[in-house]
């Protein structure tokens, strides 16, 4: 099994939970950048990358921002799928 990158190595290092900490009070009421709905007190809110993690979209709902991330890799799993055999 593969060993899991730091928070830091991953893109969630101290500069990306201190942006979180200081955007989250102010996300509450906003639309959410990838369903467009309202971002409610009591709701588990991400601060999301950019696709290409170059940047941030701000802050998400938990749930949409890790649907995206779990559609990104199963894409990029799909394209390196391969059999045993040849049909």
């Amino acid at each position: 099994m593969a060993k899991r990158k730091s928070t830091t190595a991953a893109g969630y290092g101290y500069a990306h939970q201190a942006l979180r900490r200081a955007l989250l009070a102010d996300a509450y009421g906003k639309h959410c950048p990838r369903c467009d709905l309202p971002m409610l007190p009591g709701q588990s809110l991400d601060l999301d990358h950019t696709d290409d993690r170059s940047g941030y979209n701000g802050m998400a709902h938990a749930s949409c921002n890790r649907a995206a991330g779990a559609r990104k890799r199963n894409a990029q799993r799909r394209k390196t799928w391969s059999t045993s055999r040849n049909w």
